[in-house]
Formats: structure tokens, C-alpha cells, sequence
């Protein structure tokens, strides 16, 4: 049920000043609320959606692994499993066959969630107000940025879902707003744009068992790939990242193109009763933005700090993390209403040292090229041996960075592993995952 804008989330106060102001009731925004909000900090979170109901569609959802300490930290794992959200884990198949993690032993990192958006965000934005001291303004829409005279930013001005336009002051501003952030224009952010070679479509799917059962499957299919995750609800979705010199072969019945995708794939799932549950979902054009974590004194966190690929399936993860890690570096500082500058260069430094690899692959991979030497090399590597496979599926989820994935001894024995895969390679390319 929706809650009421003026009674639960719009409070109006003669005060209008806050330790913090966060742009955006979204994944990051929300998170930062609760985790700001637990210590005590008094927090207005501006958010333009009119109804906490409403949730971002055109999201796949795929929660890495590397997010479960926030989303237990956060509280919500049980409610999440209530709501029916299905544990992650997935196969990986490319021409040399099926790369699976038979070895996945750390209950700390041992799975995401694949969960609707429209059961997320509201539950997040529940869990944020239930702090206490969270105020979520709805229908309320940025429209500048207050500077002091020495030029920080200390508050926003915005439209509220009344018409009349206010202010609200804080000791810290957040943007998370998405990639196309309105506060990040406001402060001329420097943003760089990257080209994404690919497309995406997507949709949800009644009676399409899987062959794998709850395990997502991934098919790299030459420069293509296609995903098949289940979801609560007793969903499955289909998705497809084409490149773009394939688009007119789309640009007609989109369902057809999507479902054909996978047909002849190995294991492929059934879509013999399969009902569609959706609306086609995609996005024709995927390009990426990067922006500083801290621009001046703004923090940024979530898709308005990074937006990669989403091939990759990172955005929900990294929106969590990125809330925890700016929590950690600066709410002690806010608390003691220290100057915030060295806790929001920490932040900074702290956002480039677990992310800035992560992003250079998948922009890498975001030009849509074929394989390179070495992935072609791992990949085999992946197939013929289960600590290759381990290791890989880690770095895929975040869990580990590329420094820690691909260490010389774990080189070696890709190489090895290479001599393992050209004798066995018929076999081993035959080999079904269940």
C-alpha cells in the first residue's frame, strides 16, 4: 500500500535544517538513509517519484554477490526472502563450453538476489523511514544547488510535490539521483560519457522452467550475450545485449527476436507453455557514465557516480556498496560535526580503489568486441579446471578484485589448464552442467 505523501513521508518542519540531504529514494539513496540514519543523524531524502510504490522498471536486477554484507547490514535479507527474492548464482556458457563453480564455499559471499524493483524500493524506502529520524519528500523535484560564501554547497532548493519551493540546509549533500543526476548538472560535475556498442532488451516470463532451476544461465553467443535468470514469483526472464549492427533485425516484433535468441543454445530454457508476464523493457541506447566520487564537498553514490554497462549486472550492487562505504568514511565526521573534507577524501579514495578495475573491464567489454587472447585463454582455462571456474565466478561477482583474480600463480595454471582443455576439448565442450 501506498503510503500517504503529507502524513508519512512530507513532514513539514519549521527547521528546515538537516545533518544530511540525500537526492533520490532509489537503491543507493535509501540505503545511505538507513545507514546515516542509524546514527542518529537527522536526514531529509528528496525524491521525485509521487507514490513510495513506485519503482524503477527498466532495471534486470541482478544482485552480486559482493552486496550481501550491506543487504544483511541494511536488515532486509529476511524480508527480501519473504518476498520470494531467489538466491543468485549462475552457469556461464561460451563456444568452449559450460563454466560452472562447484567450489563456492564462502557463506559470506556465497550469492546475491535476482528480486522485482517494485518490491525493492519500496521496501527500502519502508526501512528508511522506520529509522526514525528519515524524512523521504515525495513529488519533490531538485531545482538548485545553496552555496555558502566560500563556495560549499550546504543545502538544495526544490519543488515540492505542493508546488511551492523551499530549502532545506545540511552539513553533507548526496546525489543520488542516477545516471542522468539533475544535482550533477547543477554543480558541473565533470561527467565522462562512454559509448556502449550494445543494446538491450528484456522481459519476464510465466512457465519457462529452467533447465538449471533456480540458477541463472549466461550465453556468450560471438559478441552477444543472453541471460536467463529466475525471479520471484515464479519468473523468468529473458535477456538479450546485441550489438548495434544488429538492430534493424529488432527493430520490428521485439518479442520474436528476444525468444529466438535462444533457440538452438545448449540448455536452453522451455518455452513451450511459457506466458509472457511483461511489457518489452530495454534500452536502445546504454552508454555509460563515470563522475568523481566527491566533487567539491558532494558526495556522490550509486548510478550518478558510476554507470556501467549493465551487461555486467553491477548497478544494484554497487549503488549498496557505494551507500556503505560513503557511511563508513564519513559518519563519524558528521556525527561530530568535524570538517567532513579528509572523511569525504577517504570516500573518494576508497570508491576508486574497490571499483576503478571492475569499471575498466566492463567498459572494455562495453565496445562490444570479440574476445580477447585472454579471455579466450580463462575461458578455456574455466572449464577444465573448478579452481579456474571458482576464482573467475568470483570476479564476476565482485567478490574479488581483477589484482586478486588474476595473481601469478592463478596464471600459471590458466596456463596450464589450456594444455588440460586441448586434450580433453571434445569431451569437456559436450559436458552439460546438470
Amino acid at each position: 500500500m501506498a503510503m500517504n505523501i503529507q502524513e508519512e513521508y512530507g513532514r513539514s518542519e519549521e527547521d528546515d535544517t538537516h545533518d544530511v540531504v540525500i537526492v533520490g529514494a532509489g537503491i543507493s539513496g535509501s540505503a545511505a538513509a538507513i545507514l546515516l540514519g542509524r546514527l542518529g543523524l537527522k536526514i531529509l531524502v528528496l525524491e521525485k517519484k509521487l507514490s513510495s510504490d513506485e519503482y524503477k522498471a527498466n532495471c534486470t536486477t541482478f544482485i552480486q554477490a559482493s552486496a550481501l554484507p550491506v543487504i544483511r547490514g541494511l536488515g532486509i535479507q529476511e524480508e527480501l526472502e519473504k518476498e520470494g527474492a531467489v538466491r543468485n548464482s549462475a552457469l556461464f556458457w561460451t563456444e568452449f563450453g559450460w563454466i560452472v563453480d562447484r567450489l563456492q564455499r564462502d557463506k559470506a559471499y556465497g550469492h546475491g538476489y535476482s528480486v522485482q524493483r517494485k518490491k525493492l524500493d519500496p521496501l527500502l524506502r519502508r526501512k528508511a523511514v522506520e529509522v526514525g529520524n528519515v524524512t523521504i519528500r515525495l513529488g519533490a523535484t531538485l531545482d538548485s544547488l545553496v552555496e555558502s560564501e566560500d563556495g560549499n554547497i550546504v543545502g538544495i532548493g526544490y519543488l515540492g510535490a505542493d508546488g511551492i519551493r523551499r530549502e532545506s540546509h545540511a552539513q553533507l549533500v548526496i546525489l543520488a539521483d542516477g545516471r542522468n543526476s539533475r544535482g550533477a548538472d547543477l554543480a558541473s560535475v565533470p561527467t565522462v560519457r562512454r559509448e556502449n556498442n550494445r543494446f538491450v532488451y528484456f522481459a519476464y516470463y510465466k512457465n519457462m522452467p529452467l533447465k538449471t532451476g533456480k540458477t541463472a544461465q549466461f550465453w556468450q553467443r560471438d559478441r552477444d550475450m543472453g541471460f536467463a535468470y529466475p525471479f520471484d514469483d515464479d519468473l523468468t526472464m529473458l535477456c538479450c545485449f546485441v550489438t548495434h549492427d544488429q538492430y534493424e533485425n529488432w527493430r520490428g516484433d521485439k518479442f520474436a527476436a528476444l525468444e529466438s535468441f535462444f533457440d538452438d543454445l545448449p540448455c536452453a530454457p522451455d518455452k513451450s507453455q511459457a506466458l509472457r508476464a511483461s511489457r518489452m523493457l530495454g534500452m536502445r541506447r546504454l552508454d555509460d557514465y563515470k563522475r568523481p566520487a566527491v566533487h567539491q564537498n558532494l558526495a556522490l553514490i550509486g548510478d550518478a557516480c558510476m554507470s556501467c554497462d549493465p551487461m555486467s549486472g553491477v548497478g544494484c550492487g554497487f549503488a549498496l556498496q557505494s551507500a556503505q562505504w560513503l557511511t563508513e568514511c564519513v559518519g563519524d565526521a558528521l556525527v561530530r560535526r568535524d570538517d567532513l573534507r579528509p572523511s569525504l577524501s577517504a570516500y573518494r579514495r576508497k570508491h576508486r580503489k574497490m571499483l576503478a578495475g571492475h569499471e575498466f573491464f566492463i567498459k572494455d567489454n562495453a565496445t562490444g568486441r570479440p574476445m580477447s587472447f585472454l579471455e579466450k585463454l580463462i575461458s578455456r582455462a574455466a572449464v577444465a579446471d573448478a579452481k579456474v571456474a571458482h576464482r573467475l565466478h568470483l570476479f564476476i561477482g565482485r567478490v574479488i578484485s581483477w589484482k586478486a583474480f588474476l595473481t601469478p600463480p592463478m596464471l600459471l595454471r590458466i596456463l596450464t589448464s589450456n594444455v588440460t582443455y586441448a586434450r580433453r576439448k571434445d569431451e569437456l565442450r559436450a559436458h552439460e552442467p546438470i
